[in-house]
């Protein structure tokens, strides 16, 4: 249903496949019945919302992801190598052999390319998911955040390949290679809004739900070399960032992902529920958020469904 006051946006935030839980949060949000104006993702909050606002189903975005995870793509990918490192779970011997060779080609590519992951393991996950549509003829108004390398500036991008947007908003510094668009250079949106709250604004939200699928600051690491102090230096830089812009969100939704590293899919059955539980605990601030008019409508369609199933007399 199209709503003529008050719009209400989602801002879905980047995390790699820690964005699944963006599917659990969907899922809750059409079971309470509540409709979404418009949609702005960073990274796997681009991909997920891409696919959603296109018109597929939650269903549909699960089924898919499934499909693409028993996938020969996926299973000679390096992202799955690359997962597979970080992953927890015990290893074989051979496994163990296979990711060592493998880590020293990643490690010699970085060296030689812009990039550690090939552009074709990237470009096949989001060809698996997405249709091949231009955003301005989206079901639900959508926009992708990405950062132009070139200028430093933000680029938010609605309109033009779906595909391509969400290439881009999705492209991780070093990890994937950045998408030549124009004069600009696009990498991940998360460079510069990792939960894209401002661009739901300035997109016409009047309401914003945020969603955060990045890890939180850890508090016990160690930090002995100069790489363990850069790399702890620009988590906190995130980190700060990122706690400005969702002080601008009417409703902050924060599945509860762990440590989980954003290319480790061995627990990506687990994040569609881990999405659906805190969307539920969020449920009082969403609806207390909701412009009222909303709030009275879905009251009333709920007691007359409740009249329905039990009618005076029955």
């Amino acid at each position: 249903m199209k709503w003529t006051g008050k719009k209400v946006g989602l801002a879905l935030g980047g995390g790699g496949v820690r964005g699944l839980a963006h599917i659990g949060v969907l899922n809750v949000l059409e079971e309470e019945e509540i409709a979404v104006d418009l949609i702005v993702g960073t990274s796997a909050g681009a991909l997920v919302g891409g696919a959603y606002a296109s018109g597929m189903t939650t269903k549909e975005i699960t089924a898919k992801v499934t499909a693409y995870l028993k996938s020969p793509e996926f299973a000679e990918s390096a992202i799955k190598s690359i997962g597979m490192t970080f992953s927890p779970g015990p290893k074989t011997l051979l496994q163990k052999m296979q990711i060592f060779t493998k880590n020293q080609y990643y490690l010699i590519r970085a060296l030689i390319s812009p990039s550690i992951l090939p552009a074709e393991d990237f470009q096949s996950l989001i060809n698996y998911l997405l249709p091949d549509i231009d955003i301005r003829h989206m079901r639900i108004p959508f926009a992708a955040v990405t950062t132009d390398l070139i200028t430093g500036r933000q680029v938010v991008l609605s309109e033009g390949s779906l595909r391509q947007a969400v290439l881009a908003s999705s492209s991780v510094p070093g990890a994937v290679e950045p998408t030549r668009m124009g004069e600009w250079l696009l990498a991940d949106g998360g460079v510069t809004s990792l939960v894209p709250v401002h661009a739901a604004r300035n997109a016409g939200a009047d309401v914003v739900i945020a969603v955060m699928v990045d890890r939180e600051l850890p508090p016990d690491v160690s930090i002995e070399t100069a790489r363990d102090v850069l790399y702890r230096a620009g988590e906190i830089t995130a980190n700060a960032l990122e706690e400005t812009e969702l002080k601008n969100a009417d409703v902050v939704i924060r599945p509860a992902v762990g440590n989980l590293h954003w290319t480790d899919f061995s627990r990506a059955s687990d994040l569609v529920r881990i999405g659906e539980e805190a969307a539920r605990k969020s449920l009082e601030s969403i609806h207390e958020s909701l412009p009222l008019g909303r709030r009275l409508a879905r009251f009333t369609r709920r007691l007359l469904a409740q009249a329905k199933k039990n009618p005076p007399g029955a």
